[in-house]
C-alpha cells in the first residue's frame, strides 16, 4: 500500500484543476492576511499544487510554499514561477526557509497524527516571527477517517492518512507557543479555519 506523498503524486494534477478553479478559502484568507505587515511572508505550508500561495502573491504578499509531493511541486513552479517552492515534511526541520509572519496551513494538519500536532507547532514555531500567526484549516472531528484515508486509484491503493483534529487537540498541542484567537469565516462548509498567534 502507498502513502501520502504517492497519492499526492498521483494526483497532483486533479487537486490543481480544483484548486485554481475554487476559491472557497478566500475570504477566510483575506482576514488572515489583513493582520499581516503590508507585503509579508507567508509560508503555505502543505501548498500541494500552488493555488494558496498564488492567491497570496496576488493579494500583495510574498509568498512561499512547502509541500512533500514532487509532481504537485512540479505545477506549482510551472504556474507560478515567481513564487519559491521547496519538498519537506512539516514534521521535519524547515528552518532554511527562512523567517515568516504568517503561516497558512490548509488542510495539511489532515495528515498529522493526534500525537505529532505538538512537533507540527513547534516546526512553526520555528520559522514564525513574534507576533506572527497561523491559520489552521481542520477537518473536524476526533481521529482516523477511514472512508477518507484509504483510496484506490487505477487498481492500486493509497493511505493518505486522513486525521480529523478538535479545537480542543490543536489548542492542547499549540500549548505556551501560541494562543488562539478564534475561528476565522469560511465558505468551506465541513471545515474549519483557527486562527493562532506566537506571543510578541
Amino acid at each position: 500500500m502507498l502513502g501520502t506523498a504517492a497519492y499526492y503524486d498521483k494526483t497532483a494534477a486533479q487537486w490543481a484543476d480544483r484548486g485554481y478553479a475554487q476559491d472557497g478559502a478566500l475570504p477566510c484568507l483575506g482576514a488572515f492576511l489583513s493582520l499581516l505587515p503590508p507585503g509579508g511572508r507567508v509560508l503555505d505550508l502543505c501548498c500541494g499544487a500552488g493555488y494558496e500561495s498564488q492567491r497570496v502573491r496576488r493579494l500583495g504578499f510574498e509568498a512561499a510554499g512547502l509541500d512533500i509531493s514532487a509532481a504537485s511541486l512540479a505545477i506549482a513552479r510551472e504556474r507560478n514561477p515567481d513564487i519559491p517552492f521547496y519538498q519537506g515534511d512539516l514534521l521535519e526541520d524547515y528552518t532554511r526557509l527562512g523567517p515568516v509572519d504568517g503561516i497558512l496551513v490548509i488542510a495539511g494538519l489532515v495528515h498529522v497524527e493526534t500525537p505529532d500536532l505538538p512537533l507540527a507547532f513547534q516546526r512553526m514555531d520555528e520559522v514564525l516571527r513574534p507576533g506572527g500567526y497561523v491559520l489552521a484549516t481542520v477537518r473536524e472531528g476526533a481521529g482516523r477517517m477511514e472512508d477518507r484515508s484509504i483510496v484506490e486509484i487505477d487498481g492500486q491503493t493509497y493511505d493518505r492518512h486522513f486525521i480529523a483534529h478538535t479545537l480542543e487537540e490543536l489548542t492542547e498541542a499549540a500549548g505556551p507557543r501560541f494562543s488562539c484567537l478564534g475561528e476565522l469565516p469560511s465558505d468551506m462548509a465541513v471545515w474549519h479555519s483557527y486562527l493562532f498567534q506566537k506571543p510578541c
